[in-house]
């Protein structure tokens, strides 16, 4: 880290650390400068000049984005410069000059940076005499379902752009010709099945309303919408995004709107497109035999239908519960000497079981690295946001689709040892069961003794959460199973419907029909739930404030929706009534498992994101595509 500077803002000294500049300086210490191309993960571009501060020891104006700060600097902003004044008010009039004005009709009304400075900064009107209908750039039309791009709306700040190549490196985007007759291309059309991921970071960024979420469009208005920020589960990250919601009054319905990221642009297709499948056919009241029961009833029916199970009863976990809830099914089962089991034991944990209690790398070791190897199916399909932070040299073994964007360099397993530097081995776990699995894990014990991070990746949002609290407990999934078929477990208790990925329909339906007691969690009403004698509500994002273990370490998610169903408080309460009863958890392993593959895709990772309709939409779509080209 850098030394300190002194420079003075306004009339008054601030100390900011060397190698910053002036725009971050003031903003680090509450000083309101406006710009519209900075953006803190973003290249520098200084292409917006809406930054302007007057340094006085040079006696000039300058972008405030791209001056660093120097000992005994002298800045004015507007508020103490009428030459900064002047110049931004001159830059919004040649904006509004060009720009169409139409805020009523426009999604990003209530939350546009020009709409915004124009009534703090500068004219909130156009100063010459050309009417909106002659305000006309050439119209490119993308050609998508979900992205709207309005040339007359944009401003030429490039942030979309940018952040498409030096975040996502999809590269999906590029400008076409220069200055006001600039316009935002998409490199592959149509785009909804191009090098797009669908990420929507370039909505996010957009400063005005020149690209937009059309499943967002014309909903609802910005400022009628609640804002938290939660954790998502839907992948291994854990990334910190943004829920915005109606609370059933009058400004809103009761439902998602949307899903943002933040400033850290960590989101994917599964959040930001995935929103709906918060909405659809949610399960939100324990029910007994089709009737609704609340929760201290159901849990006192469940603790005598499993007290009286004499053993005879399976806990089936999933990835994407919190910490919290794994403990206490842990604890019930211990309590009515059940088996516990999870699809994860049929992949992840058999790799993960040759390095004992597996800690993945951090996201700054994984940065740190001096190559890459992906192993296995799609990184980028399995943890989008991942692979954002995939830079330099890669390399592959396997097939991949996504992973294009990345460059990879094809080897075979017997190259890696011939490989120098330090590098981070990012393995899929769901691609390698069985005796494969077992050999993959020797090789990467090998490795890992070499030097070499070994990252072994899931699909779910909580599955190092879950190996670390039953990895000395658990049954494998496909014994557990074959248990089920031969009348030796009669009650099964299934929570979550990760089981769905591992096993075909028909299969799955003949397990069902052989449990005598099927007890679901399920954050939808239908699907296993409407198989199930006893249905529990599951929490999803925005709904827990449970824990998750992930690649940015130990998070919490937060509870706001109106709706949500205190799971967490269900499964503590079912342990309590227990007391300090104590059978043990029983335990079966097979030897050499079946292989049961679930299919990933970077629209589709699991039973979650196939409720989202729009995420739907775009597999269906994608379903045929195998490679992607710019």
């Amino acid at each position: 880290m850098g030394g300190k500077v002194k420079i003075v803002i306004d009339d008054r000294e601030y100390e900011v650390e060397e190698g910053r500049t002036v725009l971050q300086a003031a903003l680090e210490n509450g000083i309101e400068i406006p710009f519209f191309c900075y953006h803190p993960r973003l290249s520098i571009a200084g292409s917006c000049r809406m930054c302007l501060v007057y340094w006085e020891n040079i006696k000039r104006l300058v972008i405030s984005c791209n001056t660093p700060v120097q000992e005994g600097m002298v800045i004015r902003t507007h508020r103490t410069s009428e030459a900064v004044r002047e110049n931004q008010r001159y830059l919004l009039q040649a904006l509004m000059t060009r720009h169409p004005l139409d805020c009523p009709v426009c999604d990003k009304a209530g939350e546009c940076d020009l709409q915004n400075y124009g009534a703090i900064y500068g004219p909130q009107r156009q100063v010459v005499p050309i009417s909106a209908l002659e305000k006309e750039r050439e119209e490119h039309d993308w050609e998508s379902d979900f992205l709207e791009y309005h040339s007359n709306r944009c401003i030429v700040c490039y942030r979309c752009v940018r952040a498409c190549n030096e975040v996502v490196s999809a590269h999906a985007l590029y400008v076409e010709e220069r200055g006001f007759h600039s316009n935002i291309v998409p490199t592959v059309r149509p785009m909804d099945t191009s090098v797009c991921e669908m990420c929507g970071i370039c909505v996010y960024v957009c400063p005005v309303g020149a690209i937009l979420s059309k499943p967002f469009r014309f909903w609802t208005r910005s400022w009628l919408l609640r804002r938290e920020r939660t954790r998502c589960n839907l992948c291994p990250m854990g990334c910190e995004v943004t829920v915005e919601f109606g609370e059933g009054d009058w400004r809103s319905k009761r439902k998602v709107y949307r899903i943002m990221p933040t400033d850290d642009l960590n989101i994917c297709a599964k959040a930001f497109f995935g929103y709906d499948l918060l909405n659809r056919e949610r399960l939100l009241t324990p029910t007994a035999h089709g009737k609704e029961e609340t929760p201290a009833n159901m849990v006192n029916l469940l603790k005598s239908l499993l007290s009286d199970s004499s053993g005879k009863v399976a806990f089936v976990l999933s990835g994407y519960v919190p910490n919290e809830i794994v403990e206490d099914v842990v604890a019930v089962a211990d309590a009515v000497g059940a088996y516990l089991t999870a699809p994860q034991t049929a992949d992840f944990f058999k790799l993960a079981e040759v390095f004992g209690d597996y800690v993945p790398p951090t996201l700054e070791e994984i940065r740190d690295s001096d190559f890459f190897l992906l192993i296995g199916e799609d990184t980028t399909s399995t943890a989008t946001v991942l692979s954002y932070y995939i830079e330099g040299k890669v390399y592959r073994i396997g097939d991949y689709v996504r992973d294009g964007k990345l460059k990879p360099q094809q080897i075979s397993v017997e190259e890696v040892d011939g490989l120098e530097g330090r590098g981070t081995l990012v393995v899929s776990a769901h691609s390698f069961q069985g005796p494969q699995a077992k050999e993959m894990a020797e090789r990467l014990r090998r490795w890992s003794e070499r030097g070499h991070r070994v990252l072994l990746l899931p699909r779910e949002g909580n599955t190092y959460g879950l190996y670390r609290r039953i990895r000395e407990l658990y049954s494998d999934v496909e014994a557990v199973m074959g248990m089920v078929m031969g009348g030796e477990i009669e009650t099964l208790v299934l929570i979550g419907e990760d089981l769905t990925e591992y096993y075909g329909e028909d299969m799955l339906a003949e397990i069902l029909s052989r449990s005598k007691h099927l007890i679901v969690a399920s954050p939808f009403s239908d699907g296993l739930a409407g198989k199930a004698t006893f249905r529990i509500p599951m929490a999803l994002m925005g709904e827990t404030p449970g824990s998750f273990t992930t690649l940015l370490g130990e998070v919490k998610g937060r509870s706001f929706l109106p709706w949500s169903f205190d799971d967490l408080s269900f499964w503590r309460r079912l342990r309590d009534s227990f007391g300090e009863v104590r059978r043990g958890v029983r335990r079966i392993r097979v030897e050499n498992p079946t292989p049961l593959r679930p299919e990933v895709h970077l629209y589709r990772n699991s039973w979650i994101t196939a409720r989202s309709e729009n995420l739907t939409r775009l597999f269906e779509k994608n379903a045929g595509v195998r490679e992607y080209r710019i």
